[in-house]
């Protein structure tokens, strides 16, 4: 398992070399003082990250929008763990981003019981809907510590920069209701090339994402990054089922 896993690691990062050079290089050469286009570079970059994990075979998306993970645990929970390695190494290269990232407002507790909750809501009905039933999927437990590490790992990472730098940036120009709005928007609108073109799927991913990232932003708006990990790490391992073969 650990070799395998550390294989298809290997191969993922070497398809990346190219647009992490291009991506750092344009990240680096553009100053602080334009924090607008250094957050559309770090989205950019994320969604090269994500995307290029379909070609790779590290994940996929179906129809009826019910996400395949590789069914190595290994793998999972590497790349979990280097999200969270990779939010650490933001907070030190970018710390006029990271002034934006709100963590945690009001209630903690109450923060994570709402971040749970609308993570079900968001999820359960798809899962319902898509007839996952985890006893009848060969490997399910034992792939699941992984898909946990990933789950929250992996969107903690998309939570800082999308609900973190952008949103937080955005409440300084705006309300923050209205960035909230904008917030979710670009996070949809970012799963556009995802929709059209690497999986052909269409309107229902656009849809889902529309509706998982106001979802993301209210809460984030009301309780923090945290709560709205909580929410997004919730909703998709609702929805998340290993890959066969």
């Amino acid at each position: 398992m650990i070799h395998d896993g550390l294989v298809a690691l290997i191969h993922y990062g070497l398809y990346l070399i190219p647009g992490l050079l291009l991506c750092g290089l344009w990240f680096g050469l553009v100053p602080r003082t334009q924090p607008a286009l250094r957050i559309a570079i770090l989205l950019l970059t994320f969604v090269l990250l994500r995307d290029a994990m379909t070609p790779q075979g590290l994940w996929s998306l179906s129809r009826d929008l019910q996400i395949g993970f590789i069914a190595n645990p290994f793998v999972l929970a590497a790349l979990g763990g280097m999200s969270l390695g990779l939010i650490a190494l933001l907070a030190r290269l970018a710390p006029e981003l990271w002034r934006w990232v709100v963590l945690s407002k009001g209630s903690p507790l109450a923060g994570l019981a709402v971040g749970l909750a609308t993570g079900c809501l968001i999820g359960l009905p798809l899962r319902l809907y898509q007839g996952i039933e985890a006893g009848a999927i060969a490997g399910y437990w034992r792939w699941l510590p992984g898909m946990l590490v990933l789950a929250y790992g992996a969107n903690a990472l998309e939570e800082v920069l999308f609900r973190g730098f952008l949103q937080g940036y955005l409440e300084q120009q705006v309300t923050a209701l209205r960035a909230a709005l904008i917030s979710a928007v670009a996070f949809s609108a970012c799963h556009v090339f995802l929709a059209l073109t690497v999986t052909q799927l269409g309107w229902p991913v656009l849809l889902f994402t529309l509706l998982e990232g106001l979802a993301c932003a209210l809460v984030r708006m009301r309780y923090g990054v945290v709560a709205s990990t909580v929410t997004h790490g919730t909703a998709i391992l609702l929805i998340a089922v290993p890959m066969s073969g």
